[in-house]
């Protein structure tokens, strides 16, 4: 079972919560990629509510937000994602197409779904595995495809074995 019950909803970017569109902006800006608010393919956001602890994990007092939101975003040429919630405040993240290779998330332990993001993430010298956690939604799964097939298109496989290998060219 996963730790949180998610929902997701396809949206434009200017219907996000203020606090992820803010971050999201400030983001871009700080980047230098303001251009690319104008060239967002798809976007979605996802509500996440954490579920009470069973067995052992009930005995182990975490401190973590009850709720978080995140926002989803691709352009042509950028993934950006970020997450907002009361405790932990709010963090924003992008990686180039080119760079990434991404996959549905799936996991023997959990039943959970949402995006894996493999390849060089944020600092550009660090190759990193990360997570988008989304709901089970139709708009969800259609985000995911709708990334791979630009992920895809933006640093197409050499071969079979090239998600779990990523470098870049």
């Amino acid at each position: 079972m996963s730790r949180y019950k998610r929902f997701t909803r396809e949206c434009r970017l200017e219907q996000l919560k203020p606090a992820l569109l803010d971050a999201v902006r400030k983001h871009l800006a700080a980047r230098g990629l303001a251009d690319e608010e104008a060239q967002v393919v798809m976007c979605c956001e996802t509500v996440s509510e954490r579920q009470p602890a069973t067995g052992l994990s009930a005995l182990v007092k975490e401190d973590t937000d009850e709720i978080y939101y995140t926002s989803a975003l691709f352009t042509p040429q950028w993934l950006v994602w970020a997450r907002s919630s009361e405790k932990s405040g709010t963090a924003v993240v992008s990686a180039r197409l080119k760079e990434i290779r991404v996959k549905p998330f799936a996991s023997l332990l959990v039943s959970d779904a949402g995006l894996e993001v493999i390849g060089y993430v944020g600092d550009p010298g660090a190759r990193v595995s990360g997570y988008i956690g989304l709901g089970a939604e139709a708009a969800a799964q259609k985000f995911c495809e709708a990334v791979r097939r630009a992920v895809d298109k933006a640093n197409p496989p050499r071969s079979l074995l090239d998600v779990f290998t990523f470098k870049p060219r």
